[in-house]
């Protein structure tokens, strides 16, 4: 009696960090499954056969039905293993999703400890604003209501200001004992022929590698049939600094597949630097979605 469809993407890349050329290769198949009940509440999940696409140390994995999503005129509730805080938020310069593989990352980043686990999440609209809140009673993901060692918490909320879009988040977790918060803000505002987003990350609590801000801007835009994006974000954490600035690019071959490049490069205090490792690293490849 459910409604079910099925999609699939697929994605090949080739990788350069300072001479260290690496292929990657990845993709799957999601299921997403839904129905409605006689009261008009609708009901869905999702599963999926997946090969990690965005790591030269790609795993395959297949998942059952790992949340449910209850469907109401105002908004849903998610209950299952698979629930997210809304932590991240304020670092919308973090563009690349596979230039990353071999860079040398920045030392000290603001973040929490756990962001994902069994929980629940419920979202809404209240005017023309959206607000999900969070809470992940296991943050590793077995169920345990009453006795998790780790759970986490977060809340975001998103409005239009004028002619921008501003988006307020913060997330925190108690990791056996341990516990980190982080405050977030982004603000999105049409510049030119593209969108300017900018964002600040803090974050306090009991570890001091994490304890700081980060500071975060990203321009979009199209020229011709390329779509262009550029980012920065600053970290000061620990008293350390480093910083990371990405460039995408990507155009559309119709049909699902695109074209794309990626160049990322870190300065400041950065990992220390190996044989497959460099501050700097371009990748170009395709996608498909089917």
């Amino acid at each position: 009696m459910a409604d079910v469809s099925v999609s699939g993407s697929a994605s090949f890349a080739y990788t350069d960090a300072g001479g260290n050329a690496e292929s990657i290769h990845g993709g799957g198949v999601s299921f997403a499954l839904s129905t409605t009940t006689d009261a008009g509440v609708s009901i869905s999940g999702s599963s999926a056969i997946s090969l990690d696409g965005d790591s030269v140390n790609n795993s395959s994995s297949s998942t059952g039905v790992t949340s449910l999503t209850f469907g109401f005129a105002n908004g849903s509730i998610t209950l299952g293993d698979d629930i997210g805080v809304a932590d991240g938020k304020g670092k919308v310069g973090e563009l690349v999703g596979y230039a990353d593989d071999g860079l040398r990352g920045v030392s000290y980043t603001t973040g929490i400890g756990d962001d994902e686990g069994s929980g629940i999440a419920a979202s809404t609209s209240i005017g023309d604003m959206s607000l999900s809140v969070q809470y992940v009673w296991d943050a590793a993901a077995q169920g345990n209501v009453d006795g998790a060692t780790s759970t986490t918490s977060g809340a975001s909320l998103t409005m239009p200001v004028g002619d921008m879009t501003l988006t307020l988040a913060t997330a925190a977790d108690d990791v056996n004992g341990t516990n980190m918060t982080e405050t977030a803000g982004a603000l999105t505002l049409p510049v030119g022929a593209g969108s300017l987003s900018v964002g600040i990350t803090g974050t306090s609590g009991d570890t001091a590698t994490k304890k700081g801000e980060s500071y975060s801007a990203a321009y979009k835009t199209t020229m011709g049939d390329v779509s262009v994006g550029i980012g920065y974000t600053a970290h000061d954490v620990n008293s350390k600094k480093g910083q990371q600035t990405d460039v995408t690019l990507s155009t559309s071959l119709g049909g699902g597949a695109s074209l794309w490049a990626e160049y990322t490069s870190t300065s400041g205090t950065i990992s220390a630097d190996t044989a497959t490792t460099n501050a700097s690293v371009i990748a170009v490849g395709t996608s498909v979605s089917f």
